[in-house]
């Protein structure tokens, strides 16, 4: 089946580029190249068909793709996934706008490449988010998950992109509503332990007395000598923290693949 796949987008290719007498960018009907057998058939079929709504939900201006090898054949990940963007005939419009994911088995890798309108929607830092997250499923052999997030993050990044013109990056962070809701119970809790110490307090009667005088009876004790006898001392540190400098710019980083196209991406280690 997968065979048979890779024969109609080859030829679909093919006849899209003879077909107009302009450069047209061919789209590739393929979303899903499991090579090295990560997913079942039922799991390929339902990730493709996930993968296909998200790139009609946006009008098929961004191609989505995921990929998976056992070896990049002496190329690095990043090569390897740009090469196989281009000359397999992924993107949409004439920018081949989109972005694919590219898992390597063999070097247990990953790399997300983007070209046209995904470079622009898909900034190094959400790159690395997006990564991030699709790396740990990765880790723990939870592939299917890892796609799947991988297509859903694309979806909310494109859908950022596209609502606001600006693309999520290091001065426009997606929100973390579990993060938020997890501040908002300390900040809730907090308030409540003061409040009930409080109220602690205000039920107290009996008030601390830090003279000895208080307990003894008058004309019981008399004092011939006194002196003063030093015990120890306490010395209290405050650290003052110093600025290491800017966390750095945001955007996306370029570079120029083999075929002498343009791509943005980033990656890593699973």
């Amino acid at each position: 089946m997968k065979l048979l796949k890779k024969i109609a987008a080859v030829v679909a290719a093919a006849v899209m580029c003879t077909a107009s007498a302009y450069p047209v960018w061919a789209e590739n009907a393929d979303k899903v190249v499991d090579e090295a057998d990560l997913l079942s058939d039922s799991e390929e079929r339902s990730l493709e068909k996930h993968i296909l709504e998200i790139i009609e939900k946006h009008d098929r201006k961004y191609d989505i793709a995921v990929v998976t090898v056992n070896s990049t054949d002496g190329k690095s990940a990043e090569a390897y996934a740009d090469d196989y963007y281009d000359y397999n005939y992924y993107g949409y419009d004439s920018e081949g706008s989109g972005l694919l994911l590219l898992v390597d088995m063999g070097g247990r890798n990953w790399h997300i490449s983007t070209k046209g309108k995904g470079i622009r929607a898909f900034t190094d830092y959400g790159i690395s988010q997006i990564g991030d997250k699709v790396a740990s499923y990765l880790s723990d052999g939870d592939y299917y998950d890892a796609f799947k997030k991988f297509a859903d993050q694309a979806d909310s990044y494109i859908d950022k992109y596209e609502s606001s013109g600006k693309a999520y990056d290091v001065g426009n962070k997606p929100k973390d509503y579990g993060q938020m809701l997890g501040t908002s119970f300390l900040g809730g809790l907090t308030i409540a332990i003061i409040v009930c110490l409080c109220m602690m307090g205000q039920l107290k009667t009996a008030v601390k007395q830090t003279a000895a005088r208080v307990y003894v009876k008058n004309g019981s004790m008399r004092v011939n000598h006194s002196r003063d006898i030093f015990l120890y001392n306490t010395v209290s540190k405050t650290k003052i923290e110093t600025d290491s400098g800017s966390s750095g710019g945001g955007g996306s980083s370029t570079h120029v693949s083999s075929s002498g196209s343009t791509h943005g991406g980033g990656g890593g280690k699973f």
